[in-house]
């Protein structure tokens, strides 16, 4: 049996570039776009750090130049599968630091992001990257960090064929998971809702398919890990009798 294509080559090679070509002329009026953004709105109600902000996902960076231009002391860079996007964002936005690049292999030191987004890219990655991609981020965010995370959203896993290239997938599921085992990550705010439209607004009504959400996850090792064991800590029974039969 022949192994699928990797959607990380696919998307690095031209799926990427295809991508924006189709998607980045929605964001040009980058005030309407910051405005009607989901995830930028969370960002707007809840204080996160954000001394350094890293996008995995990024397109051009006009998401991070939004957030860079309503706090103007934040340090942004973007990581990006599409080529195209990265020199279009270069150019329109010079005061970020954009790499092509995939969530799976950050170059980026250790503790040394305050907050990170995952823009809409996550429900592409493949499957077999889930667990290099989860580390990476925790390998990268500050010990009180946080995740911000706008993908599709389904309380159960399941994959559509990609409609843009044979052969791939996009793949539904609650992405806070790929966190939320490790008891150093709490999720803060979770707010499922249908697809915004091209305009950036969010319909009324929407297909269950097609539901999204933001979600806002905070790290932190003291809280997850407390010194010592708690009163309230449950003993399992045992599995075995205590006596051998």
């Amino acid at each position: 049996m022949s192994c699928p294509p990797l959607q990380k080559d696919a998307f690095l090679a031209s799926e990427g570039d295809a991508w924006f070509l189709r998607n980045g002329s929605a964001r040009a009026d980058l005030e309407t776009a910051a405005a009607h953004d989901p995830l930028l709105g969370a960002l707007r109600d809840f204080d996160l750090p954000a001394e350094t902000v890293l996008e995995v996902g990024a397109s051009d960076g006009w998401r991070l130049e939004a957030l860079r231009r309503e706090r103007p002391d934040t340090r942004c860079w973007g990581i990006e599968p599409s080529a195209a996007a990265v020199t279009s964002g270069r150019e329109r936005f010079p005061e970020l630091r954009l790499e092509v690049g995939t969530a799976d292999d950050l170059p980026f030191e250790t503790n040394s992001v305050d907050l990170m987004l995952f823009g809409f890219c996550l429900y592409l990655c493949d499957r077999s990257d889930l667990f290099r991609i989860a580390a990476e981020a925790d390998r990268v965010l500050a010990p009180n960090g946080a995740i911000v995370i706008y993908d599709f959203h389904s309380e159960v896993p399941y994959a559509n064929p990609y409609a843009h290239l044979e052969g791939l997938a996009s793949y539904k599921m609650d992405h806070a998971d790929l966190f939320t085992w490790n008891p150093a990550y709490r999720v803060q705010l979770q707010d499922v809702f249908p697809h915004p439209g091209p305009d950036g607004r969010i319909p009324p009504v929407g297909s269950p398919d097609d539901q999204v959400a933001v979600t806002i996850l905070r790290r932190d090792l003291d809280q997850g890990w407390p010194s010592g064991r708690p009163d309230h800590a449950h003993q399992p029974e045992a599995r075995f009798p205590a006596e051998p039969l």
